[in-house]
Parts: C-alpha cells; sequence; structure tokens
C-alpha cells in the first residue's frame, strides 16, 4: 500500500495487443521515423528506453503548467472519511502503452472534440461518438498507426475507488517511469459510448510523483468493463505515450458476522539434537550425545522400513523437522549485514542487486518476507536499532526488489534478512497431532475394504457436463465417489495429462451439490491456479451463495490477475483480504482453497463434521504431509473419520519439491498418492491387471492432444492404456505446416550444437543458441501463422528446466513485445496446457544430462501441447539418458528431426539424474 494505506498498488498486466510483424521499438526508433527530428527528441527517447530506470527517487515538486477548473484534490482526511463502507476497490489491468511522434502544431490542437488515440478532431460530438462505436467498440480496442510503437512495460500507475454514497470515483496516476512527464489527458469510456475527459489540464509530473482526480459519474456498474486512457508528453519532447486500463469495479460485498478466530500456531522448535545431526550430514559421529544417537537410529531404522503405522507420525516429524531446519539454514544464508538500498520511484520500495549476496538466492520468491535492520547510532545504546519489516515484491534478473511497511534511512547501516515463512510447517505439524489420534490403517494403510460399507444409492445421473456420460471411466468414479464406496480408505482418481481429472472432479462435485442437498464439500488444491480453475468451473452451475472462495493474505497483491467473477465470492471481494467468517464457511456448500490455506479451518476450529466429502486436486505433486492438512482436523474429529477423502492426480508426473539431498532418499520425497497406489487395495489386480474400482479409478481417454503427442508418453508411462479423443478440428490444425520435415508428424526435433553458459550471479544454466532459435519460431508462428490460421501469443508456452534460460528467453520475448507468450519451467507448466509448446533443452557439450534425467519432467514437457511441440537441443548430449534417447529415436523414425544431421546411438551406460547444479525453478 502506499500514502499510509489509502491506495493498493496496481501492477501492470501482460499486454493484451498484439504487433504482428514488428519488433517492439523504443522512443529511439520514434526519432528515427523523421530524419528532420530535432537531436533534444532522440536524447530524450534513448534515456528514457535505452537506459536503465533510475533508482534516486526525486524530492521536488511538479509545477502546474495550467488549471483545471473541473480538477479537484482529495484529500487525505477525506478519503480516510471516504474509506468506510461505501468505498469500493476497482481492480485496473493495464492492457497496453505505445509511444507516437507529434509535431509542434499537432501539440496545440484541441483535442476537447477530438480522438485521443487516432488524433482525428470531429466537429460534433455525435461524430465522436459514431467513431468510437465503430473504430473502437466497446472495448475500446486501441488502433495503431504504422508510426507508432509498441512499449513493453506501462510508464504510468493507474489505482480507482469508487466511492458509492457520492457515486464519484477517486482516480490516481502515478509517474513510474524515470523522465518527466507532461499529463494531458485523462480519458474514461462510459456506458454510453462516450468518452468522458476526467482531466484536461497540463500537469508536470517528475518520476514517482502522483496525483488524484475526482471524478463524478452518473452510473458504476460492478464487473463492468470500463476503458481509461492515459495521454502524456515526455518533457523536452514530442513523444507522446498512450496508455490503456481496464476498470472493473468489484460489488464489495461486507464480510457480516463474526471472523474466524485463528489461535497462535506454536513455534515448533528444532531441537538441537536434530540440528547436530544435520551439521555432521547424518553421518554417524562418536561425539553425539545420547539424544542424538537415538535419533540418528531411528531416521535409519524409519528409512529402511518406509512408513508404517507405528511410525507415521514420528516418521513425518523428524523429516519435516530436517527440511524445516535446512530451509532456514539456506535463508539465513541470503542476509546481507551491510546492504546498499537503492529506492525505486514508488516509496518504501528498494532495490537490493545480486552482486551482495554471498551465495546466489535461488529459493527466494515473491511475497516472501524481508526485514531490515536499521542501526541508528554508533554507540550501544537503548532502542539503538530499528527493526522494518516487509515483502519480496519482485525477484528478477537485476536483483531483489522489496516493498517495507516504513521508509528506510538508507544513509544509516542497514542489516537485511529474509526470514523463512514458516506458516506451511506449523500447520503441518498440527495437522501431525490431529491424524495421531485416528486409526492410521483405516484412512492412510488400507489393506482390505472395511467390511460395513455404506449401500450404494445414487445410481443414474443428470449430467451436467454431457460428454462425461460417453467415458466409462468418469462414469464410474463420480459415482463410486458420490456413494463413499472406499470410505473410510481414500478414494483415488488416478489422470494421465488431459484425461479430463479436472472435468471429472467438478461433476463430483456437482453431483454432490445437487443429489445431497445437506452435504458439504471441501475442495482443495497445491495452486492457486488450480483452486482458480476449479471454482470457476463449478461457478458455471452453483449459484454464488452456495461457493465461496477462500484466498490467503498473499493472494491480494496479485489481485489484479484474479477474475472478477472468483472475487466476489471470496474474502477478497472488497479489494483487501479480510478473514472470512463463520457463516461464510457454514453458509456455503462448497469451499474452495489451496492445500496449506485449508489448515487456517482448523486453526479456527471449524466443525470437523461440517465437511462430508474433502477432495485433493494435485495430490501427486505434494508432499505426504501436506496432504494431510486439508483432512487432519478439518474431516477428523479425535478418533473418527467425517469426511469421504478424495485424492486426484498422476504418479507419473512432477512428484514434490524436495532440495535436501538426504530427503530426497526418503519418504518425504513421495506424495500420499504415489505411496498409495503402490499398496494395498489400491494395486492391480495381479491376475486380472485390474484396478479396483471401488478405490481408484484411471483416466484412459485423452481429450488434449494429437495422437501423434501422446504416443510416446503412453507408450513409456502408461502401459499404452491411452486413448486420444481429442476433437481433430482442436488438435489436427498444425498438420501440413510447411515448416514441419514430416507434414503428417505434428513434432519437431531441432538439432542446434549450442554451448552451455552458466550465469555467475544465479549459477544456472543457459544457452544463447537455443533461445535465438526459439524464438525464431515464435516469430515465424506470429507473422506468418501455421497454415493460414493466426497464431496468438497466448497460443505459445516456451519450457525450459533451467531458471537462468527461462529468465532469458522471457526478456527475449519482451524485446519483441511479446507479453502474453507464457515461459516457464515444467514444474510451472505442470496441470497446463498450450496449442503450441516449445522446449528449450539448454544441456549441450556435456556427459550426461543431469537432472533432464528425471522421467517424470521428461513426462511433462512434452504432453503440455495440443497441437504441436518443438524440441530444440543438442542430440549428441541428450541421447545420452536412455529416455531421452527413445524420445529422439520415435521423433527420427517418424521423420521430425531439423537442423545439424547426427547419428542416433544406444547409450551404453544408463545415466542416473545427476544434479549438478541447484537451477531450476
Amino acid at each position: 500500500m502506499a500514502d499510509g494505506g489509502d491506495f493498493i498498488t496496481v501492477r501492470r498486466r501482460k499486454s493484451r495487443g498484439k504487433l504482428q510483424g514488428r519488433h517492439n521499438a523504443s522512443l529511439a526508433c520514434l526519432a528515427d521515423v523523421n530524419n528532420n527530428n530535432s537531436t533534444n527528441i532522440c536524447k530524450t527517447s534513448d534515456s528514457f528506453y535505452d537506459k536503465p530506470w533510475k533508482d534516486q527517487r526525486r524530492n521536488s515538486h511538479p509545477a502546474k503548467a495550467k488549471s483545471c477548473t473541473e480538477l479537484r484534490i482529495v484529500g487525505k482526511a477525506e478519503r480516510r472519511h471516504a474509506a468506510g463502507f461505501h468505498t469500493r476497490r476497482c481492480i485496473c489491468r493495464w492492457v497496453m502503452s505505445y509511444g507516437r511522434l507529434l509535431w509542434p502544431d499537432q501539440l496545440k490542437l484541441d483535442f476537447s472534440q477530438g480522438c485521443p488515440v487516432c488524433r482525428v478532431s470531429f466537429s460534433t460530438e455525435e461524430a465522436l461518438r459514431n467513431h468510437m462505436q465503430k473504430q473502437h467498440g466497446r472495448d475500446f480496442d486501441v488502433m495503431l498507426d504504422v508510426t507508432d510503437r509498441r512499449i513493453v512495460r506501462s510508464t504510468m500507475r493507474l489505482t480507482v475507488k469508487y466511492l458509492a454514497r457520492a457515486s464519484r470515483m477517486i482516480i490516481r496516476v502515478e509517474n513510474y517511469s524515470e523522465v518527466v512527464l507532461i499529463l494531458r489527458a485523462v480519458y474514461l469510456f462510459g456506458l454510453d459510448q462516450r468518452l468522458e475527459s476526467t482531466f484536461d489540464g497540463v500537469l508536470r509530473m517528475v518520476p514517482g510523483y502522483s496525483y488524484e482526480i475526482e471524478h463524478t459519474v452518473k452510473q458504476c456498474i460492478p464487473n463492468y468493463q470500463y476503458t481509461m486512457i492515459l495521454s502524456a508528453t515526455v518533457a523536452g519532447s514530442q513523444v507522446e505515450l498512450i496508455e490503456q486500463y481496464y476498470v472493473q469495479m468489484l460489488k464489495s460485498t461486507p464480510m457480516a458476522g463474526n471472523q474466524l478466530k485463528m489461535g497462535i500456531l506454536p513455534y515448533h522448535h528444532i531441537p538441537q539434537y536434530l540440528i547436530d545431526l544435520y551439521l555432521k550430514e547424518f553421518e554417524h559421529d562418536n561425539h553425539y550425545d545420547r539424544l542424538a544417537m537415538l535419533c540418528l537410529e531411528n531416521l535409519r531404522k524409519f528409512n529402511k522400513a518406509g512408513l508404517t503405522p507405528t511410525s507415521y507420525v514420528e516418521h513425518l516429524r523428524l523429516l519435516n523437522m530436517i527440511e524445516d531446519y535446512d530451509l532456514q539454514t539456506t535463508f539465513a544464508t541470503y542476509t546481507i549485514p551491510k546492504v546498499t538500498l537503492k529506492p525505486m520511484e514508488q516509496a518504501r520500495r528498494y532495490l537490493i542487486t545480486l552482486d551482495q549476496f554471498d551465495v546466489p538466492p535461488n529459493l527466494l520468491e515473491e511475497d516472501g518476507y524481508a526485514r531490515i535492520t536499521v542501526t541508528k547510532h554508533n554507540r550501544n545504546v537503548d532502542n539503538n536499532l530499528e527493526f522494518i519489516n516487509g515483502y519480496i515484491d519482485a525477484v528478477n534478473e537485476t536483483g531483489i526488489v522489496v516493498t517495507m511497511q516504513a521508509p528506510v534511512r538508507f544513509t544509516l547501516p542497514c542489516r537485511v534478512e529474509f526470514p523463512l515463512n514458516r506458516t506451511q510447517y506449523k500447520l503441518e505439524y498440527e495437522a501431525l497431532a490431529h491424524i495421531s489420534k485416528i486409526d492410521l490403517d483405516q484412512l492412510l494403510f488400507p489393506k482390505v475394504l472395511a467390511k460395513k460399507r455404506r449401500p450404494v444409492r445414487q445410481v443414474k445421473f443428470d449430467w451436467f457436463q454431457p460428454t462425461i456420460a460417453a467415458n466409462a471411466e468418469q462414469v464410474t468414479a463420480i459415482r463410486n465417489i458420490v456413494n463413499m464406496t472406499s470410505y473410510p480408505a481414500p478414494y483415488i482418481i488416478f489422470g494421465p495429462p488431459g484425461t479430463g481429472k479436472t472435468s471429472t472432479i467438478v461433476e463430483a462435485v456437482l453431483q454432490i451439490w445437487r443429489q445431497q442437498p445437506r452435504a458439504h464439500v471441501l475442495v482443495a488444491a497445491s495452486s492457486n491456479f488450480a483452486c482458480n480453475e476449479l471454482t470457476q468451473r463449478l461457478m458455471r452451475f452453483v449459484p454464488e451463495a452456495d461457493i465461496f472462495r477462500f484466498f490467503s493474505r498473499s493472494c491480494e497483491r496479485n489481485i489484479e490477475t484474479i477474475d472478477m467473477e472468483i472475487l466476489e465470492i471470496s474474502n477478497l471481494a472488497t479489494g483487501i483480504y479480510e478473514i472470512p467468517t463463520y457463516e461464510h464457511i457454514y453458509g456455503s456448500r462448497i469451499v474452495v482453497s489451496t492445500v496449506t490455506n485449508c489448515g487456517r479451518l482448523a486453526q479456527a476450529h471449524v466443525i470437523p463434521t461440517f465437511f462430508d466429502y474433502i477432495f485433493i486436486d494435485e495430490c501427486g505433486s505434494a508432499k505426504e504431509i501436506s496432504a494431510l492438512v486439508p483432512i487432519a482436523g478439518v474431516g477428523t474429529e479425535g478418533s473418527k473419520i467425517h469426511a469421504s477423502v478424495i485424492l486426484a492426480g498422476d504418479p507419473k508426473q512432477l512428484g514434490p519439491v524436495v532440495r535436501f539431498e538426504f530427503l530426497k532418499k526418503t519418504v518425504h520425497n513421495t506424495s500420499l498418492l504415489e505411496r498409495l497406489m503402490a499398496q494395498g487395495i489400491y494395486k492391480r489386480d495381479p491376475n486380472t491387471g485390474e484396478f479396483n474400482s471401488l478405490v481408484i479409478t484411471k483416466l484412459l481417454d485423452n481429450y488434449r492432444s494429437h495422437k501423434l503427442l501422446i504416443h510416446f508418453s503412453n507408450e513409456w508411462f502408461y502401459e499404452g492404456e491411452l486413448r486420444a479423443r481429442a476433437a481433430s478440428e482442436l488438435t489436427d490444425w498444425a498438420i501440413n505446416w510447411n515448416c514441419l520435415p514430416n507434414m503428417a508428424f505434428p513434432i519437431i526435433f531441432h538439432s542446434v550444437v549450442g554451448i552451455t553458459r552458466v550465469d555467475k550471479q544465479s549459477c544456472s544454466s543457459f544457452n544463447k543458441e537455443e533461445a535465438q532459435k526459439v524464438l525464431f519460431y515464435v516469430q515465424k508462428m506470429l507473422t506468418d501463422g501455421i497454415n493460414e490460421r493466426q497464431i496468438r501469443e497466448q497460443d505459445i508456452g516456451i519450457v525450459s528446466p533451467y531458471r537462468r534460460q527461462v529468465s532469458f528467453l522471457r526478456q527475449g520475448c519482451r524485446n519483441y513485445g511479446w507479453e502474453e507468450i507464457e515461459v516457464g519451467s515444467a514444474e510451472q507448466f505442470q496441470g497446463r496446457e498450450k496449442p503450441v509448446i516449445i522446449v528449450s533443452t539448454v544441456r549441450s557439450q556435456r556427459k550426461h544430462v543431469g537432472f533432464l534425467a528425471n522421467t517424470r519432467r521428461l513426462n511433462v514437457v512434452i504432453t503440455r501441447a495440443r497441437c504441436l511441440l518443438i524440441i530444440i537441443g543438442n542430440p549428441d548430449t541428450l541421447q545420452n539418458d536412455p529416455h531421452w534417447y527413445r524420445l529422439l529415436r520415435y521423433i527420427y523414425e517418424n521423420n521430425g528431426v531439423r537442423g545439424i544431421d547426427f547419428v542416433l546411438r544406444k547409450p551404453e551406460v544408463n545415466f542416473a539424474a545427476r544434479e549438478e547444479e541447484e537451477d531450476f525453478a
């Protein structure tokens, strides 16, 4: 928040526009449009786009060149008075920015009756309105002139609040650039298709300066997408900047009732004997004390026996404490005793450059904690230290950007720390305490079906999703979930890529909602993305009053990326985080939240008998102890198991993320889903080879990809059981593309012999030659399309296992103005899909493939594409691994190879995955 918490900072959103066949250019390119332009223009444009943004915040005050009689400055006292129930938050999403050159006579024109984008003046208001409707439409699509240049980042920031009692908008504009801007106009494209001018004066804005406008509106409709246009010129030049934003107002439903009372989580101290073992890398040492020797003996015994009902709680607690302490130790290495802070343009926002860290801060992520200690005096006196807390706002190639709760006097000696957020671990310890009271054999170690099973009642279903009826496996899973055939043991949905796992979960929840009016369902997933996707699908059929999305506090910072319809049924409905009320939980039939955040329900002592069903999606990628959080204390009470638990996931895809080498060889590296499927009632029948459908269902119909895209994974990971069922109009449009070596085979392996370079600051690898080839394919598809089909930026996903290559490719896309192309690691793409996937393997001229040998990572990477898969890599390096060799052979035999020729050779040694660098996201 800024200025004492009056406004919430709006982050810029990725651009929705596209400039095909044109590179993004800085204003220096604009200056080159006409060689007769003054050198002053060139100097201004160069400083604006080609130099890094300045770090020093100017203290000078802007001078107004002209006053505006319609303008009213809103004081802080009035804002505080208006910040009650009737102040509604508006979500502002940056759409795009572009720059153009104006001639001196154009700057003098009066555009009060003109279009600020097209720079065309009209004689009447009716003519202007017709122009708006025909040329720009309701969403005010910005149309670019051939001389205009796209800008890949916003130069201003827009924040809007609505005063419902007075029907007024408070509009705040902030100069987010490094140069002085002359604000000339702020337009609102309203309900009546008119372009309302909210500010038509001239205002000089130095970097970081913010300005507030109060504008009266006739009507403000929740969820309606308004458009705002900001116009400014760069001081001392003829460069004009135009920015477009979408603004939507929240309904601002108040949190009525008693908020959840969450008790303080115990600290859960790490015992000294475990620290001693950690420091000795869990090797035997005669100097250990008795407790350390006993703990080491237990660890070895536990690891040999695996998880058992008798040692379950103690075993998982020990492993969790090891990981907890390992991360605390790692985060402590990121401490900088004497840090140099570079102030950003925004108040209380500072940049910490990467060269100040003794070790690469690879584990620091957005929303992590930051704490700065300021030494006030050189002498030891009371109150000599000042502690300022904050959070990590951004992590980029330059450094770590932190936002602090108070300004930092960086002229004094400062120390910065990044404490580990231990909330997840505390909730997991609490889950173990709850789970220790129940009969573990029934819930977590089932060997036989319960003798007293509940009767099967619901047999016939009226499907919400008609396609379900034609899928035998989905029908079986939904029928058995609704009828609790596995209770008290969990029911498992084994969902290979693209087989409709999410659709099955949604349909099962909907059938419970319809057929059991008194039943309540908790739906959990590992990520907020998956939770939002589930919520959105459920909302198509369920009334708003029956579903509640429970967000964690950290989601408030990314509120602009969340769909409005989801916000309005959540605890972010007012635009800020609020603790949910008991009425919101008990009054909803369906509650959706992340796995970790579900622990808040047990922490708030929500009635354990309230939820009848608990769904955990993406369970295969969560640690076993993490999967207990939505169950223990939420669906259990004492020794009783009240809720029927449903686990969904795929053990053949990426599992839990475990970084400490010792823990990778323990059960901590195995998910609850994978462990259960390997034993007891969940294993295949040795005689028939079939699963027991009363407790587990494997989905077999793939609705995502072209049949040749899933063939390899189907044969090597799924016993050849998957069936291609995707509609040809969705998956076959890349066939016969002129870039395909085999016109009937939608996979390309482009052979590139690049150089694997290691970034000095992050210690992660990147490959420039592969990146160039990735951008070549992207540019060709965006410019020429595929088989006369226009390719959008949103259709393309770029995957690389190396963090530095991901950032390198993101920057490359930004340089071209491609803001909507998603670039990420395999972990970030799990559960996702794109029509086109381009993979950069990076590894080149090495004897082995490192952690690329992880077969699950390979499976995830090659199953994200719906229509076209392009893999770029060094074949001589990749085929040293047997699984990559099989993939290359599959592509080679189907004539799908481009680039440098190579010879296939079977690897002589089965290289295990060797992680030389901790460099993946």
